[in-house]
C-alpha cells in the first residue's frame, strides 16, 4: 500500500484553546471565570495563536524532506519551456534600401516579450507564392476540346499536355486549418514559385539594382498535418536520417533579355541560388538564405508571346495586371534532384514560405545584473533577480572573467593541484582535457547559482565582482496566435512586424508536487529508454507538449503491423486538447517534432522509435431506444448520445475511462450495454452500427494503431434511423424504378 505522509500535530486553533481550559480546574481550581472577557483566557488565546503558528512549521518538515530527497537525487523541478516561432517584417513605407536589423530584436505580443534569433536585412519586396495546380479529372475533356487545337504546336513525340489553374498558396489565417501542398503530387511542374513584387509605389528596374547582390531570407514551413516521425538507429555514416533538399532558382534571361526566335530554343532556363539553409527545411520549420545576383540576373523574358506564358517551365500564368505588372523576378522551389529519403519518398508537404522572415523566441534578456562580489568561502551562492532562466543564454563573469556552467561540482577539478605529482601536468602527458575549475552550477527554476569549494571547482576570489547577463522567461504566455507580435519599440520608421503563424512551444515550470511524483519512475529508468515503461513515463512528461495519452508498442513497425520487429518501438501520441478536431485529437508536426527532440537523447542508438498519431476509423452509429414514461425525451437522447461519445472517447473511454484500448472491436452488444445504463431509458430497441459505407455491422475490428472516431450518432424513440440516413447517403436502388433526376423548367412568362 502506498506510504501515506501524516501531519506531525493536527490540532486546531480551537483544539488547543479547549484543551487549555479543560485543564484549568486540574491546576488552578480557583479560576472559575472561563468567559473570553477573562485576561486569563485571552492570554490562553496568544498562547493557542502561537503553538499553531508553531506546528503548521512543523508540518513542513516533511515536504521540506521530499524537497532535500529531489536536491540529494539531483532532480531539480523542470524549468519552464519558451515559445518559438516566425516573425515577418514588412517594408512597406520605408525608404527603397535594404534595412539590417541586429539579432536580438525585443518584439512583443501584447505585454510578453519576444526576441529575434537572427539578424535580418529587410528587403522592400513583397511576395506572394504561386503554384500550377492540376486540373480535376472531370474538367479535362472539356478544357482540352477549347486547348489542344491552340497549342498543338507545342506537343513532341512523347509529350503530353498538362492543364493547370494557377493558384496562389494563401498565407494561414486564425480563422482556418493552415493550408498544405504537397509540391510533388499537388502541382503540374513538381515546383512553387515565389513572385517577388515591387512596391506600390517603387519601379521594378529600380527595385532590382536596390536589392541586386543582397541576402534574401525566406522562412519555410512544413506542412502541420504530419501524423508521424521516425528516430531512426544512428550510423556512422549519417545514412539513417533523410537528407532531402530544396533547390532554389531563378530564371537564367539571355543577357538581352530575349529569346531567341527558333521555337525550339525559346524554353524557360534556371540558375540556382547559393542557399544556406538552417535545417531540413523538409523536415523541421527554419530559414533560408538566398544571395541574389546582380541586377541584370534579375530580369525576365521581354519577348516571351501570350500563347507562351505559363507554358512548360515557364512561371505561372498570372492574370492579375497588377501584380503581372510589379513582378521583380521568379524563384522557383523545387525538391532538389540530390534528394535522397530515408524511405524511399520525398516527403515535400509545405504550408507557408515567407520573405523577410527570422525566428523569434519568447524571452527578456537582462544586461550585466551586478550579483555580489566574491567571498572565497567553499559554497557561495548568489541569486538572479528574474527567474525561470533559459540555461543556455547565461553568461557569467567573475572578476572580468567568463566562468563555465556545469551540471555537477563533483565533476570540477581543484583550484591548486595537490600531490607530489601536479595533476595538470599527467593530464598534459596523456593528452586528456583537464577537468574545468572556473566553474559554477545554476537552477533555472530559482536562478540560484552556486559556485565550487575549492576541492571541487574554485572559489569566487574575494572582493571579485560577480556579474551575469541572461535571458528569462517562458511559460504558456508566449503561445500566441496569428498576427498577435504586432509592435517592437526598436522598428525602423516604415516597418511592421507580424507573426504569420501561431507560436508553439511554451510550457510553465514543473510543479514540486509534480517533480515528486516524478521519483520513483526516474529511480526505475534513470532518463534511459529502454524498456516500455521507461518510454511510456518519459514521454508523457515531455514538456512544451499537453499529452492526453501515450501508448507504447514494442517490436511493432506502423508499416509491417503483422511482423515482427527487433530493435524497432512504436509510440502512439495522442494530444490532451485539439481545437480542430475534439472528439478525435490528431498530433501535428510541432507536437511530433517535439516529443522526438525529449525522446532522441534518452534513446538507445541502436533503437528505432517511431512516433506516430493514432489511425481513427470513422464509425456511424444509430440507435432507437424507449424513453421512461413522464421523463423528457430531449434530454434522455442527449445524455445517449454524450454516453456513447464518452465510451468510444480515445481519452476518457472504455471501462476504465482512460481511453479506448487498442486492438479492441467496436460491437453492437457493447453499446447497447451502454445506452441501458443512460438514467431515464426504459429499454432499448436496436443499435445499428456501420462505416462511411455498407450496411450494418454487428462488431468493427481494431488493429494497431487504429482507434475508434465517432463521426455521427442518432437517437431516435422507437426504432433506430437507418444509417443511410443518418449519413446522408443513398443506397443503392433495387433495379426495379428508375432514379428520378429533377430538372428546372424555364417559365414561359414571369
Amino acid at each position: 500500500m502506498p506510504l501515506s505522509i501524516p501531519n506531525l500535530d493536527d490540532r486546531s486553533f480551537e483544539q488547543i484553546v479547549q484543551e487549555a481550559i479543560a485543564r484549568i480546574p486540574v491546576h488552578t481550581p480557583e479560576w472559575t471565570n472561563h468567559n473570553e472577557s477573562d485576561p486569563g483566557i485571552t492570554l490562553l488565546q496568544l498562547f493557542a495563536f502561537m503553538t499553531e503558528s508553531l506546528l503548521y512549521r512543523s508540518n513542513q518538515i516533511p515536504e521540506r524532506n521530499r524537497k532535500k530527497f529531489l536536491a540529494l537525487l539531483g532532480l531539480g523541478v523542470q524549468p519552464a519551456q519558451a515559445a518559438r516561432g516566425f516573425v515577418q517584417f514588412t517594408n512597406t513605407r520605408g525608404p527603397l534600401a535594404p534595412l539590417t536589423l541586429p539579432e536580438g530584436l525585443e518584439l512583443y505580443a501584447g505585454n510578453v516579450p519576444f526576441r529575434t534569433q537572427n539578424a535580418l536585412a529587410v528587403q522592400p519586396l513583397e511576395a506572394q507564392v504561386f503554384y500550377k495546380s492540376r486540373l480535376p479529372d472531370t474538367r479535362i475533356a472539356e478544357i482540352e476540346a477549347i486547348y489542344a487545337p491552340l497549342f498543338e504546336s507545342f506537343l513532341e513525340e512523347g509529350v503530353e499536355l498538362a492543364y493547370y489553374e494557377t493558384k496562389r498558396l494563401e498565407p494561414p489565417s486564425s480563422q482556418a486549418v493552415i493550408p498544405a501542398i504537397d509540391i510533388a503530387a499537388d502541382t503540374v511542374g513538381e515546383a512553387l514559385w515565389i513572385a517577388l513584387l515591387a512596391r506600390d509605389a517603387d519601379q521594378v528596374e529600380t527595385t532590382r539594382a536596390v536589392i541586386a547582390n543582397s541576402t534574401l531570407t525566406l522562412a519555410v514551413l512544413p506542412a502541420l498535418d504530419a501524423t508521424e516521425r521516425t528516430l531512426y538507429p544512428a550510423r556512422t555514416d549519417g545514412s539513417g536520417q533523410s537528407h532531402a533538399a530544396l533547390r532554389f532558382e531563378i530564371p537564367n534571361v539571355p543577357a538581352d533579355g530575349m529569346l531567341p526566335t527558333d521555337p525550339a530554343l525559346r524554353v524557360a532556363a534556371y540558375r540556382e541560388l547559393d542557399a544556406r539553409p538552417s535545417t531540413d527545411l523538409l523536415a523541421e520549420a527554419g530559414t533560408v538564405q538566398l544571395v541574389l545576383p546582380e541586377a541584370n540576373a534579375l530580369r525576365l523574358w521581354a519577348n516571351l508571346e501570350p500563347s507562351e506564358q505559363g507554358t512548360g517551365d515557364f512561371p505561372p500564368a498570372i492574370e492579375d495586371t497588377d501584380i503581372a505588372e510589379r513582378i521583380v523576378t521568379w524563384i522557383r522551389v523545387r525538391i532538389a534532384d540530390d534528394a535522397v529519403p530515408a524511405g524511399g519518398q520525398v516527403q515535400a508537404r509545405i504550408s507557408w514560405l515567407g520573405i523577410n522572415s527570422v525566428p523569434v523566441v519568447q524571452y527578456a534578456r537582462i544586461v550585466g545584473e551586478v550579483l555580489g562580489v566574491g567571498n572565497g568561502e567553499p559554497d557561495q551562492r548568489v541569486q538572479l533577480s528574474q527567474t525561470p532562466v533559459l540555461p543556455d543564454s547565461l553568461v557569467l563573469t567573475v572578476g572580468g572573467e567568463r566562468w563555465e556552467m556545469i551540471d555537477d561540482l563533483l565533476a570540477a577539478g581543484p583550484e591548486v593541484s595537490t600531490g607530489p605529482v601536479s595533476l595538470l601536468s599527467s593530464y598534459a602527458e596523456s593528452g586528456a582535457t583537464p577537468p574545468p575549475v572556473n566553474v559554477f552550477t545554476l537552477d533555472p527554476e530559482s536562478g540560484l547559482i552556486q559556485f565550487g569549494t575549492g576541492v571541487n571547482g574554485r572559489r569566487p576570489p574575494v572582493g571579485a565582482r560577480i556579474q551575469a547577463t541572461y535571458d528569462y522567461g517562458g511559460g504558456r504566455q508566449g503561445v500566441v496566435g496569428i498576427g498577435a507580435i504586432n509592435k517592437g519599440a526598436l522598428l525602423p520608421a516604415g516597418v511592421k512586424v507580424s507573426n504569420p503563424i501561431p507560436t508553439w512551444g511554451g510550457d510553465d515550470p514543473e510543479t514540486v508536487d509534480e517533480a515528486e511524483r516524478r521519483i520513483p519512475a526516474f529511480l526505475r529508468h534513470q532518463d534511459r529508454l529502454v524498456s516500455a515503461a521507461d518510454f511510456s513515463d518519459i514521454t508523457e512528461r515531455t514538456p512544451g507538449v499537453d499529452i492526453g495519452r501515450v501508448d507504447v508498442l514494442p517490436l511493432f513497425h506502423p508499416d509491417r503491423p503483422t511482423t515482427t520487429s527487433a530493435g524497432v518501438v512504436t509510440v502512439m501520441v495522442i494530444p490532451k486538447y485539439d481545437p480542430l478536431y475534439p472528439d478525435a485529437p490528431r498530433p501535428n508536426k510541432l507536437f511530433l517534432d517535439t516529443v522526438c527532440a525529449h525522446l532522441n537523447p534518452r534513446r538507445l542508438v541502436t533503437t528505432e522509435v517511431h512516433v506516430r498519431g493514432p489511425i481513427y476509423k470513422r464509425l456511424w452509429v444509430s440507435v432507437g431506444v424507449n424513453v421512461i414514461a413522464g421523463r423528457d425525451i430531449a434530454p434522455v437522447h442527449d445524455a445517449v448520445r454524450q454516453a456513447v461519445r464518452t465510451f468510444l472517447s480515445p481519452l476518457v473511454g472504455g471501462f476504465d475511462e482512460t481511453g479506448w484500448p487498442r486492438d479492441t472491436q467496436v460491437d453492437t452488444n457493447t453499446l447497447l450495454a451502454v445506452v441501458a445504463r443512460v438514467d431515464g431509458v426504459q429499454s432499448v430497441n436496436e443499435v445499428q452500427l456501420g462505416l462511411e459505407t455498407g450496411g450494418a455491422l454487428d462488431s468493427i475490428a481494431m488493429q494497431g494503431l487504429e482507434l475508434p472516431h465517432l463521426v455521427g450518432i442518432s437517437v431516435a424513440s422507437g426504432s433506430a434511423r437507418p444509417l443511410d440516413t443518418v449519413r446522408g447517403t443513398t443506397p443503392p436502388g433495387d433495379g426495379d424504378s428508375p432514379r428520378l433526376f429533377p430538372v428546372p423548367v424555364v417559365p414561359e412568362s414571369c
